[in-house]
């Protein structure tokens, strides 16, 4: 017993002297950045400004705005395609959906949309680009773009207020969070159709989908949980508490873990992707951050605030 409390205090005293996660912050990111994507080496972020209707890349390293492009009204989602050379854009208030070469970082295209388009996901597969619309209406719309043709292929009735949506690696299908009526979506891009309707929590936000397609992880922003879907059996499996006000959610890309922003707590709540706890780390984060990412090294995070125009970037614990 004795040698047991020995080495209990020694284990304290080791993880009491370990130092705090490494953090910096990318400041004066244009005006109210809400979302961003992250390349594929974790070198560069690409936020949206939705107050300048920018597009801004930022320098990990060199911790600043290296460049710039003007894309549309109120730019929010964002996503990558054609191995990181593109970047779409939902323009909110322009009706458009934004394609920025990456390369020259200038504006090639702008693909006109019904309504109101706030979120982006691009299929897997790589030809496909998927956009929730809040319309002009009560009920709103998933636009599906063709990448390469840069036009709209189809264009498919949602519930109340679509906000975000996220692809399944293994059969394209798009899940669709749908805040307005506490749904999640489920869209057969192929036969241009809605397969099935799943309640979740109160007010969903935010939505991410496991490397291998088999969980679904939606965050709702009243209920202050985390609703966790077996897309097998299409039902939710469990709600897990995390912080207030929960938005963005992010999973590791070796899909272990599971990231959800907390607007209100400030804080970064962190599970582990196969539920083998129910029980969240978390971690503390600026105020008003509403989007985040994880680096290639699975450990990395990016998050991004409205409030303080920054980036922050940290080490998970």
């Amino acid at each position: 017993m004795i040698k047991r409390t020995a080495l209990m205090i020694i284990v304290i005293a080791c993880l009491a002297m370990m130092p705090p996660a490494k953090i910096f912050r990318v400041k004066k990111l244009g005006e109210y950045p809400n979302f961003f994507a992250l390349s594929s080496n974790g070198k560069t972020a690409y936020v949206t400004s939705f107050g300048t209707g920018d597009l801004l890349a930022v320098d990990v390293a060199e911790k600043k705005v290296i460049q710039s492009v003007a894309v549309g009204l109120a730019p929010l989602g964002i996503a990558l395609a054609d191995g990181d050379k593109l970047a779409f854009v939902a323009c909110k208030d322009s009706g458009t959906v934004a394609v920025v070469n990456l390369e020259t970082f200038r504006l090639e295209a702008d693909v006109k949309v019904s309504g109101a388009p706030n979120s982006v996901a691009i299929s897997p597969k790589g030809y496909r680009a998927f956009v929730t619309n809040y319309g002009r209406t009560k009920t709103g719309y998933l636009n599906i773009i063709d990448i390469r043709e840069r036009n709209i292929q189809a264009t498919i009735p949602m519930g109340l207020s679509p906000i975000s949506v996220a692809v399944s690696p293994i059969n394209d299908y798009a899940y669709v969070v749908n805040g307005g009526s506490n749904e999640v979506w489920v869209v057969d891009p192929d036969r241009k159709t809605v397969v099935s309707k799943i309640p979740v929590g109160d007010a969903p936000l935010g939505i991410a989908i496991t490397p291998d397609g088999s969980r679904v992880f939606v965050s709702n922003s009243r209920s202050n949980d985390l609703s966790v879907i077996d897309t097998k059996l299409g039902k939710v499996m469990v709600a897990i508490p995390v912080g207030k006000q929960p938005f963005g959610v992010t999973v590791s890309r070796d899909g272990k873990r599971v990231f959800v922003v907390n607007t209100l707590s400030r804080t970064v709540s962190i599970l582990p992707a196969d539920l083998s706890s129910l029980k969240a780390d978390t971690m503390e984060i600026d105020k008003g951050s509403v989007d985040i990412k994880v680096g290639p090294d699975n450990r990395t995070i990016f998050v991004v605030s409205e409030q303080s125009h920054s980036l922050l970037v940290a080490e998970a614990p």
